[in-house]
């Protein structure tokens, strides 16, 4: 059954007559054999006619760990990419996926839901229609893979596959592949050194299946524990084990230990936790997607290996390449991987001199197959958990600006930009008092909120989303070619400011400095992908742009102190010594704090955003509290990230009511002092 080809069935028409055929066609099949993206019968996440329960749109992710029969995914209630990849990477030999869309001609331009999700506030879809639908049409019509029909047509039932596994792949015999992982995981138990093992494939190689199946190998004699990004996602490598399944915990859960740890799927996990369970467990197994909706494996092997080349350990990466859950040349492989670009590494390249820099629009770039390829190929390799998700937000999304370098003709480097800002004063308003948190507009509401700038998400800026060079290419001036493009764009449409955001590391963060950009504000907690504190810097192009970013400065002058002191107390003395240059100095604190401390008592502003005020006014201001009020103050101010200790020390049930508490004793002595 495995070595069966796979097929795409493409079914057009309206949503109900869509649904009806699709259950007309899976009436053969065991309904739980069967994964259902979007919408059935009985509505999303409810168990509709035949039996078959539906996953919401957005959430084909749960679908990871199960091998499938068949699968539908259901375009009427929104495409979103991950999906398509996560449903069709479950489907196992033989099987089919069905695609229930409007009529071709009228898809583009239809409702879609999953796109609504990526568009910032007040951004509509291009009323010309989605870019990224129409070039999965035309894919969808050259493929041989792919049997188009109409919703109205007559088609007898699919037959049931014989055969089929499920996730009890654990009675399956492992490949010649994976009997050398098992021989290399069983390595690992004879050794007590410390030990890596990577193994990383494409999905459907039986990775996931290869570390249960040595788990049943080692039998009772093995202590291993098993964690991934949730059960459902190490479903096939419990499985696998047969009677002796490894101990599965929660990454969050996972202790130091001696035993042997088994990572399944790390790509889908943040990368400081997945270097965190290595660093703290002595012998560990990682399995990783190279090229897979839940996030880059390629990225995950080169920051791997950046970290295991600081550890005094033995590293051993193994590579599975022939599937096993379907055919070699599998032709729903073969198609998703195009329509998804899951396979798009970058060419090697010998850099011949100045690039030449292009601005592209999202719409035009989906007809130019190449140049695609090419660009999120980059994307791919230089930001880790790049996803098919991305993909769709650089043809679709309006608001996105791109940039390509071109040498030779390739594509070298590409720029991803986003307009925000330009939000109404009320609303920005609100957003100041955490009121409101509309969707996108990232740099514009932390500056807004966080930083405490009431007007700030007024201000019309570009945000600097990504931005990747050819590995081939690297420190040739290429990417600060782009950026350079990219703020001459911006003067020329008339924007207040040019302005990124990313994981804080000091060769990313010379980079930015050396572009012209300066930092306007820091995260108090670590990035959950990136492990490290977000900094937002900002460039002025205008008058409006440069009081931005003069009032940003001033702020971070008073905040940045508190902050290392607190959030910030592990950032490294010369990447504090490289924010704090050329803040302004002798910036009274007064009027700031009195802005913070009426947010934090009269708003949601956070208590680590407004520490430092509350500090100096519980030194000064504060002469009326007592008992477990004081306590409560005395407790914000010695352990603000503790908020338990908070409530205990005033008598309260958690951290909510202590900061409630809090927010209210602040705001009774505002009101006094206005009186």
């Amino acid at each position: 059954m495995r070595e069966r080809p796979r097929d795409l069935i493409w079914i057009e028409g309206t949503a109900a007559g869509c649904r009806q055929q699709a259950l007309n066609l899976l009436a053969e099949q065991d309904p739980d054999a069967v994964g259902w993206v979007g919408t059935t019968a009985g509505g999303d996440g409810e168990t509709g006619a035949g039996g078959i329960r539906a996953v919401p749109a957005g959430q084909g992710r749960s679908l990871l760990g199960r091998t499938l029969a068949a699968g539908v995914i259901d375009a009427h209630s929104g495409l979103d990419p991950d999906d398509l990849g996560a449903l069709a990477g479950a489907i196992g030999g033989g099987g089919h996926c069905l695609l229930l869309t409007p009529p071709a001609a009228a898809w583009p331009t239809a409702p879609d839901p999953a796109l609504a999700r990526l568009l910032s506030e007040g951004v509509s879809p291009d009323p010309s229609g989605s870019a990224f639908i129409g070039r999965l049409i035309r894919h969808l019509g050259e493929s041989p893979a792919v049997r188009r029909q109409a919703a109205s047509d007559d088609m007898d039932a699919l037959p049931r596959p014989t055969g089929y596994p499920g996730v009890g792949a654990g009675t399956l015999e492992p490949t010649a592949a994976q009997k050398r992982v098992i021989d290399a995981i069983t390595d690992l138990t004879r050794d007590d050194d410390p030990a890596t093992l990577l193994i990383t494939a494409d999905r459907g190689r039986g990775k996931s299946a290869a570390l249960g199946l040595a788990a049943r190998a080692l039998g009772e004699r093995a202590d291993i524990r098993l964690t991934a990004p949730s059960r459902s996602a190490a479903a096939t490598a419990l499985a696998s084990a047969g009677r002796t399944p490894p101990v599965f915990l929660a990454p969050e859960d996972v202790r130091p230990a001696r035993s042997l740890l088994f990572i399944d799927e790390a790509a889908a996990m943040p990368l400081p936790l997945v270097e965190r369970l290595i660093k703290e467990n002595r012998r560990c197994v990682i399995t990783g997607t190279v090229h897979g909706y839940e996030g880059s494996g390629r990225g995950l092997i080169v920051r791997l290996a950046d970290t295991l080349a600081r550890q005094p350990r033995t590293f051993r990466h193994v590579k599975l390449s022939r599937p096993i859950r379907w055919a070699p040349d599998d032709p729903l492989e073969c198609l998703v991987d195009t329509l998804l670009l899951l396979d798009t590494d970058p060419r090697s390249h010998d850099n011949a001199g100045a690039p030449q820099i292009e601005c592209v629009a999202g719409a035009d770039l989906a007809g130019r197959e190449q140049d695609l390829a090419d660009a999120f190929g980059l994307l791919v390799a230089g930001h880790y958990q790049t996803r098919p998700r991305d993909l769709r937000q650089l043809l679709d999304d309006p608001s996105m600006r791109l940039w390509l370098a071109r040498d030779q003709g390739a594509v070298i480097g590409i720029l991803a930009g986003r307009v925000e800002g330009g939000l109404d004063p009320t609303l920005s308003r609100e957003i100041h008092a955490g009121r409101r948190r509309p969707a996108g507009h990232l740099i514009a509401q932390s500056l807004t909120f966080h930083a405490g700038i009431s007007e700030a998400a007024t201000r019309r800026g570009l945000r600097i989303q990504r931005i990747a060079v050819h590995p081939d290419c690297r420190r040739a001036g290429i990417g600060r070619a782009l950026v350079d493009a990219a703020r001459a764009s911006a003067l020329d449409d008339g924007l207040d400011w040019l302005g990124t955001s990313f994981g804080m590391t000091a060769e990313v963060l010379d980079f930015w400095l050396a572009c012209g950009l300066r930092p306007a504000r820091v995260g108090n907690r670590r990035d959950a992908s990136s492990g490290s504190h977000a900094v937002i810097l900002l460039q002025g192009l205008d008058p409006h742009g440069d009081e931005l970013l003069a009032q940003a400065r001033q702020r971070m002058a008073v905040h940045l102190p508190d902050q290392l002191a607190q959030g910030l107390s592990d950032v490294p003395t010369a990447l504090a010594s490289r924010l704090q240059q050329d803040l302004p100095v002798a910036v009274d604190p007064a009027a700031i704090d009195q802005v913070d401390l009426e947010a934090f008592a009269r708003g949601h502003r956070s208590l680590l955003d407004t520490h430092g005020a509350l500090a100096r006014w519980a030194v000064s201001g504060a002469g009326s509290f007592d008992g477990d009020d004081r306590a409560l103050l005395d407790a914000a101010v010695d352990r603000p990230m503790d908020g338990m200790a908070m409530a205990q020390t005033a008598g309260l049930s958690g951290r909510r009511e202590a900061i409630a508490r809090l927010r209210k004793l602040l705001a009774q002595c505002l009101r006094t002092d206005d009186e």
